[in-house]
């Protein structure tokens, strides 16, 4: 059976800064294979305090969707995790090739504990780990080299839509993909901000578009949460007429069980 576990649901500086939601990613369990996605601050912790504990030396591979600290911050010490402290070299890490540049996040002498490096281009792929084939959008409008990325295992598509502003072609290059599960990052409400970030109503209309089986809103701002984001899930799912999540900290959400109800 295959989940998706949510170590962190804050999105923006202030959010993460108090704490007010966590910022340990996202860990994906897809078949054979187990990855970390985006391992914001606090992502070891994380995933050892989740109940039942993770288990960060079985991770396959890492996988940073940008270099920004909320996204990056425990990359490196999720590497020695993975690699048993440097004493079993393995492991795929994936990333823009900004995070290894002169302002890049992950250290030097750590990158050759992995077996891998892989690095992001614009529709690039399929990297594979394991039964995951991993392929790349078009790149994203952010303020640093930053990709969606879509995982398929078992004929299952699950669609990563992380940090960007909203522009033409976004929903249909996610829609070409025909994700059966859309995580939107959706850090803004709704406001007069021109910044590099997805708003509510965004969210509304490129979930419209996309129309996957199962939409899940994470990465929230302050805003977003004083909305009450579980209400905007519902009202959006009345709406569009499928299935829409707010995720929370440490919810599992279970990829065969959630679809074969949202099929019904």
């Amino acid at each position: 059976m295959s989940r998706i576990i949510f170590l962190g649901t804050g999105g923006a500086r202030f959010v993460v800064a108090k704490q007010l939601r966590a910022s340990g990613g996202i860990w994906l369990e897809l078949g054979r294979s187990r990855l970390h996605l985006d391992p914001g601050p606090g992502a070891l912790v994380r995933a050892l305090s989740h109940q039942p504990p993770l288990e960060p030396p079985r991770l396959d591979a890492l996988v940073l969707s940008h270099k920004h600290l909320d996204h990056s911050c425990d990359v490196n010490v999720m590497i020695e995790a993975m690699t048993h402290g440097g004493w079993k070299r393995r492991g795929l890490l994936l990333a823009p090739a900004d995070a290894f540049d002169q302002e890049g996040v992950v250290l030097p002498y750590l990158r050759r504990f992995v077996e891998r490096i892989e690095h992001m281009t614009e529709h690039g792929g399929p990297h594979h780990v394991n039964d995951v084939e991993i392929r790349t959008s078009l790149r994203h409008q952010h303020g640093v080299e930053t990709y969606g990325l879509h995982f398929t295992c078992d004929g299952t598509t699950i669609s990563y839509l992380p940090c960007t502003r909203i522009f033409a072609g976004l929903a249909e290059d996610y829609a070409a993909h025909h994700p059966d599960v859309l995580i939107i990052n959706v850090l803004r409400f709704r406001d007069s901000m021109d910044v590099d970030h997805l708003t509510f109503d965004d969210a509304r209309e490129l979930i419209a578009a996309i129309r996957p089986r199962v939409a899940i809103m994470t990465h929230f701002g302050t805003k977003m949460l004083e909305r009450k984001p579980w209400l905007l899930a519902r009202e959006l799912e009345d709406e569009l007429g499928l299935r829409v999540y707010a995720a929370r900290d440490d919810w599992e959400f279970q990829v065969e069980e959630e679809l074969a109800a949202a099929h019904v």
